[in-house]
């Protein structure tokens, strides 16, 4: 049978499925990073719901920054404009042209998820969540960029109609599937793992003539169904345990598969 045979035997024709026993494992390997990226979709969209807040939020700060200039390497208000502190669900923006808060300042203000951005009399700094990530690229997970290293033409006017007009661009759903997909294969990859020696116990008892990579074989595709099933679930309960599900109905599942498969006789049995 094909992989198209098969996928459509997953959702309903359960005892066709172990014909999967006989693909190639490379077919096999195919599939189940197509199921991982099935399985990816409740993390992408958790990423991108985190990235259309922070959108939302950026616009919200947009419309709080006054007017200002950059003169001579120095943030500079129209008038007599106070500093703020603005908080939203994910950054924390500090407005200060008269220099009483510093980096230290803008770093102790980031916690947990929370971006902390400041804007201070001569420079722009970004403090973000301590990860092996930030730390590789940027040597640290704060960022200080002084305005008169390139940021000169820096205004207020301009970063509220930016902020105001930005969309997320396309390639950051592209990268939030990349992202996700990785962490996806490996969760799907240890539990199917798992649920193969449960396959194993169960033709032992049931004196299935199968081998370990043939009762993986059938495993990976007897997970199609619960794997979809997990997914609508965990779009609508974030906390649903889907691990747990997809080991306990793809052997359910493999128990249908291999009803039809011959038994090895028993000891003192003729064959």
């Amino acid at each position: 049978m094909t992989l198209r045979q098969l996928f459509i035997a997953s959702l309903s024709r359960f005892q066709d499925l172990k014909n999967a026993r006989r693909l190639s494992f490379g077919k096999v390997v195919l599939y189940l990073l197509c199921l991982s990226l099935v399985m990816a979709i409740p993390i992408t969209t958790q990423i991108w719901q985190a990235f259309q807040n922070l959108q939302a939020d950026t616009q919200e700060i947009a419309a709080k920054i006054p007017d200002f200039t950059i003169q001579d390497g120095k943030l500079t208000t129209a008038d007599a404009t106070e500093g703020f502190i603005y908080q939203t669900d994910s950054i924390i923006f500090t407005f200060d042209p008269e220099g009483k808060r510093n980096a230290n300042d803008i770093a102790k203000d980031q916690l947990g998820n929370f971006l902390s951005v400041g804007l201070l009399p001569d420079k722009v700094v970004i403090s973000m969540p301590a990860t092996n990530l930030s730390t590789q690229l940027l040597g640290s997970n704060q960022l200080e960029l002084k305005y008169s290293q390139g940021l000169t033409s820096l205004d207020g006017a301009h970063i509220r109609a930016y902020l105001g007009e930005s969309r997320i661009p396309w390639w950051i759903l592209a990268l939030s599937i990349l992202i996700s997909i990785y962490p996806a294969f490996i969760n799907l990859l240890m539990t199917v793992l798992i649920s193969a020696f449960g396959g194993v116990i169960m033709i032992g008892f049931r004196r299935v003539s199968l081998s370990y990579f043939e009762t993986l074989k059938i495993l990976i595709f007897s997970a199609t169904l619960p794997v979809i099933l997990s997914v609508i679930v965990s779009l609508l309960v974030p906390s649903f345990d889907t691990s747990v599900f997809i080991i306990l109905a793809s052997l359910f599942i493999f128990s249908q598969a291999i009803k039809d498969l011959p038994k090895r006789p028993l000891p003192n049995q003729p064959k």
